[in-house]
């Protein structure tokens, strides 16, 4: 099969046509995306001026709406007592087991050892689930990362006592 100048000539020009409507379909794309992204920016200066909903807050958004730093800062400070005081049990928790130790400690008996070392571990245990659940008490509250502090410090030393011999 031969190749004529005309069958060229065709195929260029299809190939301009085409090319043409890519451009037009490009450029009404443009056009199409600019009214979208100006519609959108319409709805949400309406949707700012309208009632404040408890959708999930956008990022840069609450330098725009005072309302909803409010509403946060009211969802924070009410979680943060209700961590605090969980975490008070839990210290107090500690303090209870503690007390324990000490009258298995007073015990004469052998048995009464072995339940203080284990009541040992159980609030050393406690000690490392506190500061791993809550690991910025220390720079958050002071007061209570102190007794965190104290409370790991009385363990650790309680436990190289037991294991220097110094209740047998």
């Amino acid at each position: 099969m031969k190749i004529s100048p005309e069958q060229i000539e065709a195929l260029k020009l299809q190939q301009q046509q085409h090319n043409k409507a890519k451009q037009v379909d490009g450029a009404a794309f443009g056009e199409f995306l600019n009214k979208e992204v100006q519609q959108g920016a319409a709805q949400q200066g309406a949707a700012q001026q309208g009632a404040v909903t408890n959708a999930p807050p956008v990022p840069g958004l609450q330098a725009m709406n005072p309302l909803l730093q409010v509403q946060q800062a009211a969802q924070i400070q009410q979680t943060a007592q209700i961590d605090e005081s969980e975490f008070v049990g839990k210290v107090e928790d500690l303090f209870g087991k503690l007390e324990s130790y000490a009258q298995q400690l007073g015990s004469a008996d052998k048995g009464g050892l072995k339940q203080a070392y284990s009541t040992l571990e159980g609030i050393q245990g406690g000690v490392e689930s506190l500061k791993k659940d809550w690991p910025g008490v220390q720079s958050e509250n002071p007061q209570l990362g102190s007794i965190v502090s104290e409370l790991e410090t009385v363990a650790v030393t309680e436990q190289i006592k037991f294991n220097r011999g110094d209740y047998v």
